[in-house]
């Protein structure tokens, strides 16, 4: 449906190693034309500023691990993070359009 959903470890930044799949992916259908939207997500609970800078640290590390697979900067956008459900919290969301 054009998202791929990247799950973190509680008060982790560090992509998982089983998303390689999910990665390639985001790359395939970049290499299509299309563009990776990526926003991350942290729950209502704790601290905001530091849920906030969590979120953008997961980010930060899809769309490195993107440059890294050879995707263009001009190819990834990065939106604010947002807040989830708890139960969805810890992700990272790549829409490609």
């Amino acid at each position: 449906n054009g998202v791929v959903k990247f799950y973190f470890g509680t008060a982790k930044s560090e992509i998982a190693a089983g998303a390689d799949d999910a990665l390639r992916h985001v790359v395939m259908a970049v290499n299509e034309g299309k563009k990776a939207v990526i926003s991350g997500f942290h729950d209502s609970t704790g601290d905001l500023a530091k849920n906030e800078e969590l979120a953008k640290l997961r980010a930060f590390a899809v769309r490195d691990a993107l440059k890294g697979l050879g995707v263009a900067e001009d190819k990834i956008e990065l939106k604010k993070p947002g807040t989830g459900s708890n139960a969805e919290a810890r992700r990272v969301e790549v829409t490609v359009n």
